[in-house]
């Protein structure tokens, strides 16, 4: 009979088994007898070679994650066995070394095996399994061929006739759990040192220690998420850190330019204490960066290598490996020890009025203000904000106006640059626009190469200048030079809203999928985010804390989401709020989201804990079926609306 096809969960697993638990990591070879470490690391017996010193009592570092290990009392010999490892060997990884028939040893003989007694657990070549439950006291016994045993249609019976052999007593199999010394042990361990002891099944006592671990690597999962938030603060820090102390020293130089000869020593002086100051700065921020991204992996190795052993161990597995795996858990749970975050340090140019009266002082060109932060109450996305406090007006101004003569101009972005304004994509039009800063037409193109564009949707900007265009009509996603220039194009299925971020990913919403897809800016998707609650996501953009929020428009609904995907907040609204044709989204520097809905002719500001603020514009502040939104570098909200006009909202009161 045919065995049954791998998934992809299997082949993922095995992906994942090979590339960490085939081999021995110090002598590279298969592994024979494998040892586990506290630190759930597995080596071979050559893992005494690691050891400068084998006496019990002595700590050794582990070779792989460098974490103390303390030597038992019976020696390296009195680590734990990884049972687990040997039975992946079996039922899920294809062993290269071959295994020897257990019954023609007996004989002298070194026949191959083709099959395994399960209850047994005899490796047996062809003619002795044959013969194997012929013997009347043998007749119930389960043999397996290898290829069974690697099937899905046995896994369960596989799993539940798995012998574990006692370390003990080399013949004995686990059958019990001693729940007083919390081990599990064999038969002759119950009569013989556990004679006294309250003893239970392995079944019932996997029932109490398995949701228990589950429960401490559900924790660790939400630690792993926490700590990956941090992460991405830290990288925008980082960028944020270069772009500040780029932009202060190019101040000082154009403040320079406009000065005498006489103070050139002045500016070397002011330009060596910020360089200075910024690399000891930007040091520490990189070490704690990689320390963050070492504690990082060692979490999410962890995880993976846990959730495998719950998933896959067999009962005496878990059990013998429990008190490793969740003191381990413990560990990695406990507060990370890294240090404090370093502060966010701030360089500006404090430029003196009086210059020309103040040069032969010495101090005509100014000096260096430094203003620290902490790290974790900055954002992770766009330019730092300092003090500056704002509100919102009661009632917007209206800054301007113009008409794009696009019919549908579902999506428009702002420029890099002030200088090179606005990009508004025409849907039935075909085309992509460039407006400048105060509505004036400056260029336009309806090709892609030598083709006509098909229904352009979504509008995004790389840092470097690359335009990038969403084609829904030809399921095309096209990046373009500043002067629309077509460069490359990647085949993508139904893609509309595009946003990217400051760590230059492209967000892609693609409703046709019920999805979100992160696309690098080579244009290949590094993953997709998909939830039940989608139905259809339509627009999409980021919040300051790498939060992402998506419109969907069937649903009716503006989703927020973590990083990984897990639903934070759903935003419907209710009463005269409640959302209808929700279109585009944008966040402003506060973390005011503005959604767009179309049919009721208002724009929204909720919180990005989704909840509502206000209205930022209705029907009285001329809004009609408002479609795209973006924030300009005024801090403006632009809205493009159903037949082509482009409004421009002033909507914070600065203090």
């Amino acid at each position: 009979m045919a065995t049954a096809s791998i998934g992809d969960e299997d082949k993922s697993l095995r992906a994942k088994i090979r590339e960490n638990f085939t081999n021995c990591s110090i002598c590279l070879k298969v592994f024979e007898d494998p040892t586990v470490l506290p630190c759930l690391h597995t080596y071979k017996r050559c893992l005494t070679n690691c050891i400068p010193d084998n006496t019990p009592g002595n700590k050794f570092l582990c070779p792989l994650c460098q974490k103390e290990t303390k030597i038992p009392e019976d020696g390296v010999e009195g680590f734990l066995h990884n049972y687990f490892i040997d039975s992946l060997q079996d039922t899920v990884l294809t062993p290269t070394r071959k295994k020897k028939c257990g019954a023609c040893a007996v004989e002298g003989e070194d026949v191959e095996a083709v099959s395994k007694c399960l209850n047994c657990s005899e490796y047996l070549c062809s003619p002795c399994a044959k013969y194997h439950t012929r013997f009347k006291m043998l007749i119930n016994h389960k043999v397996y061929t290898f290829e069974q045993l690697h099937s899905v249609e046995h896994r369960q019976e596989v799993q539940e006739f798995q012998l574990v052999f006692c370390p003990e007593h080399k013949a004995e199999a686990i059958r019990y759990f001693c729940l007083k010394c919390q081990i599990p042990i064999c038969r002759d361990c119950k009569v013989l040192t556990h004679d006294e002891h309250k003893c239970t099944s392995l079944d019932t006592a996997i029932e109490t220690v398995k949701p228990k671990l589950a429960s401490m690597l559900e924790k660790l999962d939400d630690k792993i998420s926490v700590q990956e938030n941090e992460l991405i603060i830290l990288r925008g820090v980082l960028r944020d850190h270069d772009t500040n102390t780029s932009s202060v020293m190019k101040d000082i130089s154009d403040h320079s330019r406009h000065l005498q000869q006489q103070i050139q020593q002045q500016e070397k002086k002011l330009l060596q204490e910020v360089q200075q100051v910024s690399e000891a700065h930007k040091k520490n921020i990189t070490l704690y960066l990689e320390s963050c991204e070492v504690t990082t992996s060692t979490m999410k190795n962890t995880s993976d290598l846990v959730d495998s052993i719950l998933s896959r161990g067999t009962p005496a597995e878990i059990l013998i490996l429990q008190q490793q795996v969740g003191d381990r858990l413990q560990e990695l749970l406990l507060p990370s020890g890294g240090g404090d975050i370093p502060q966010h340090l701030s360089l500006q140019l404090q430029t003196n009025n009086d210059v020309d009266r103040e040069v032969n002082k010495g101090t005509g060109l100014g000096k260096i203000q430094q203003d620290r932060q902490d790290i974790k109450g900055i954002n992770s996305r766009g330019p730092l904000i300092g003090t500056r406090k704002a509100q919102i007006k009661d009632k917007p101004h209206l800054v301007s106006q113009f008409d794009s003569n696009c019919i549908n101009p579902y999506s428009l972005t702002t420029c890099s640059k002030p200088q090179l304004g606005y990009l508004v994509v025409g849907y039935d039009n075909n085309k992509v626009c460039r407006f400048s800063s105060d509505g004036q037409f400056l260029l336009q193109q309806f090709k892609a190469g030598s083709r006509s564009l098909g229904n352009p949707f979504g509008v995004a900007v790389l840092p470097d200048g690359t335009i990038v265009v969403s084609e829904h009509g030809r399921n095309k996603l096209m990046f373009m030079s500043q002067d629309f220039n077509l460069t490359k194009e990647v085949d993508i299925k139904g893609p509309e809203g595009l946003h990217v971020t400051n760590s230059n990913t492209i967000l892609l919403a693609q409703p046709d999928l019920k999805q979100v897809s992160i696309v690098n800016i080579h244009g290949a998707t590094d993953r997709t985010i998909k939830h039940s609650s989608f139905q259809q996501p339509w627009y999409v953009t980021v919040l300051n804390n790498g939060n992402i929020v998506v419109s969907d428009l069937k649903a009716k609904a503006v989703f927020i989401l973590s990083p990984t995907g897990s639903l934070l907040h759903t935003y419907t609204g209710s009463g005269q709020n409640q959302l209808c044709d929700p279109c585009g989204v944008c966040v402003d520097q506060y973390d005011n989201i503005m959604v767009a809905d179309y049919s009721t002719n208002i724009i929204q500001i909720i919180s990005d804990d989704g909840n509502f603020v206000q209205f930022l514009a209705t029907e009285d502040d001329g809004l009609q079926n408002p479609l795209g939104l973006t924030i300009n570098h005024d801090g403006d909200l632009v809205v493009s609306q159903y037949r082509g006009e482009i409004k421009v909202f002033r909507y914070m009161d600065s203090e």
